[in-house]
């Protein structure tokens, strides 16, 4: 007799899967990079058409993965994005190496632009706020299945958009323009305390 999974329990598995998925994918994206990075500049006689493949067959699996949840679903748009730049620019670069036009330092000073690019995004106002938002939503997810509570009707949407009502109606009312956000366990209870950041 076959045993079947409880819902929340088989979310919870499934969830796990594509976030280990997903970490691989990334790992894979940036290996791929470097490859890539190293054929243009003559270090690899060939291009990376085989790991390029593998990369194109984890998308397509990813993209039909049973469960993602809001959190699983913005950071595979990011990876899918950095994927696009990525496959863009290679596909450039492999034409103009192929019209024998492509300057090797102009290769390395616009990989530099992107990298840097990519770097003023992550670390802008809006990337580190997204960032902490991610991360305060799994430490609230963690904290509630620590405590026994129910994770399925949670959404990383709109935990964030409670969190920036939150901090406007504190803007408001008390005029604090600063906040830091704690997940703690009041009275058995998990919930998302605020306080003044200075």
């Amino acid at each position: 007799m076959s045993t079947k999974l409880p819902h929340n329990k088989l979310q919870t598995e499934n969830k796990r899967s594509v976030d280990k998925e997903l970490d691989i994918f990334e790992r894979k994206l940036g290996e791929l990079r470097v490859l890539y990075e190293q054929h243009f500049v003559d270090v690899l006689p060939f291009p990376p058409d085989e790991q390029h493949k593998e990369i194109k067959r984890m998308i397509r699996n990813l993209l039909h993965a049973p469960f993602k949840n809001s959190a699983n679903k913005f950071r595979m748009r990011t990876l899918l994005s950095r994927y696009q730049t990525y496959s863009t620019y290679w596909e450039r670069v492999n034409k103009q190496r192929e019209e024998g036009t492509y300057v090797k330092d102009q290769f390395k000073a616009e990989m530099r632009e992107k990298m840097a690019d990519s770097a003023r995004r992550d670390n802008s106002a809006a990337g580190r706020a997204d960032k902490g938002f991610q991360q305060l939503f799994s430490t609230y997810q963690d904290a509630l299945k620590k405590s026994g509570g129910k994770t399925d009707n949670l959404n990383f949407d709109a935990f964030k958009q409670s969190l920036i009502a939150q901090a406007r109606e504190l803007k408001k009312t008390q005029g604090v323009t600063k906040l830091k956000y704690k997940v703690v366990n009041q009275n058995g209870k998990v919930i998302v305390k605020a306080s003044s950041g200075g």
